[in-house]
């Protein structure tokens, strides 16, 4: 019986060790992928700087802290913003060893360069990023999967005098990346929706806006098909971050000539996708449905389902407003007349079947316009000792 004590003794001491050493080795690797991340963010040009980075004591959790967090993006032209978090924590429970949960202060500052500065009030924000075992253990670059950010009760105040310029009742972002996926399979999904923007009294009043200033809801969804290995890097950046990409505010031509070679690269693999689509804004309640790919050209073809209920009082509500777009909005009420039918509330709604094809767009099979190819940018040079970028 002794024997057995001991036994079982030594058995309980061991697997102490071996999960204190576990605990120690996922707190280690969850500090160092601080330092990581600031290290991708320094070579895309943003400027980081953050506190103290302190570990937890708790060995059934696996936790880290970063204090006082700075991001400046790169900005080519006008003042760069600085966004400042007091805090936020990187967690790792044991019933979920692949999930990061990152925890985040409620309360950020926005500041411009030689500019104002603002308070951002969240009611909750949470995210987590999930990851492939494999990729970890064998510290790939990029092990992340899946990811998810939500936040609720978002108030954007000026410092100064703590006026309220917008609020935002949720927002919500989710995102998964295979990268192993072919031809055939699904390579990134995204997901956002945002609810219950309204802008300030104030504004609505000065600026004459219809609707009361306030957006009901808007979301976005995206499905990608095909070489995972071709598409930019960039398009499946992890939910919450890529709101804050560098180079969002870009200019188009620059992004396009940049991006233009790997999304070329992904379209001759076979690329494709669907979408849907959703905005709800005073009368107005639109959705939308389709898919794009390209043929065997590479050259895009698409369809696009369209469904607009309250679209006639949402014109009009425009034209009240703004009345010197009234002769532009009354031509778009005519162009969209053949459109309109009658919904299942007994109002008019607008239902139209969007092509692309062959280089000519048409709506509910009558050709409305041709479409110019589209010219790919050919890809960068390399530099000798160099390899190529991927996008």
């Amino acid at each position: 019986m002794r024997r057995l004590v001991r036994f079982l003794s030594l058995v309980v001491v061991l697997a102490a060790l071996g999960w204190l050493g576990l605990w120690w080795y996922a707190e280690s690797r969850l500090a160092l992928a601080v330092d990581q991340a600031a290290a991708r963010l320094h070579a895309a040009g943003w400027t980081v700087s953050h506190g103290a980075v302190t570990r937890g004591t708790s060995p059934f959790v696996a936790d880290v802290r970063v204090a006082d967090l700075r991001l400046t993006p790169p900005v080519a032209d006008g003042p760069a913003p600085t966004l400042e978090i007091p805090a936020v924590d990187l967690v790792v429970h044991p019933a979920a060893p692949l999930t990061l949960d990152l925890g985040f202060a409620t309360v950020w500052r926005m500041a411009l360069e030689g500019g104002p500065s603002f308070t951002l009030r969240f009611g909750s924000i949470a995210a987590d990023d999930r990851f492939d075992l494999a990729d970890l253990l064998h510290h790939a670059p990029d092990p992340l999967r899946a990811g998810a950010f939500h936040a609720t009760d978002l108030r954007v105040d000026s410092e100064n005098t703590n006026f309220t310029l917008v609020s935002i009742a949720a927002i919500d972002a989710s995102g998964t990346r295979n990268p192993d996926a072919g031809p055939d399979s699904m390579a990134a999904t995204l997901h956002e929706s945002l609810r219950g923007l309204a802008l300030s009294p104030l504004f609505v009043t000065l600026g004459n806006l219809p609707f009361g200033g306030k957006l009901t809801a808007l979301s976005v969804d995206l499905a990608l098909f095909g070489p995972a290995a071709a598409l930019p890097a960039r398009l499946t950046l992890p939910p919450g971050a890529r709101w804050l990409a560098p180079g969002a505010a870009a200019n188009l031509p620059a992004l396009w000539r940049q991006l233009g070679p790997a999304l070329h690269r992904w379209a001759q693999g076979g690329g494709h996708g669907t979408y849907d689509f959703g905005l709800t804004v005073g009368p107005l309640d639109a959705h939308g449905t389709g898919s794009f790919g390209f043929d065997a050209g590479t050259q895009p073809k698409g369809r696009l389902h369209l469904v607009a209920d309250g679209l006639g009082a949402a014109l009009g509500a425009l034209s009240t407003h703004y009345p010197s777009l009234t002769g532009d909005i009354s031509a778009l009420t005519t162009a969209a007349a053949p459109y309109f039918t009658r919904g299942p509330k007994g109002g008019q709604r607008l239902a139209v079947d969007f092509v692309l094809a062959h280089g000519a767009v048409s709506a509910n099979g009558t050709k409305l316009t041709t479409v110019p190819p589209l010219v790919w940018p050919a890809s960068p040079q390399a530099v000798p000792g160099k390899a190529a970028p991927k996008g």
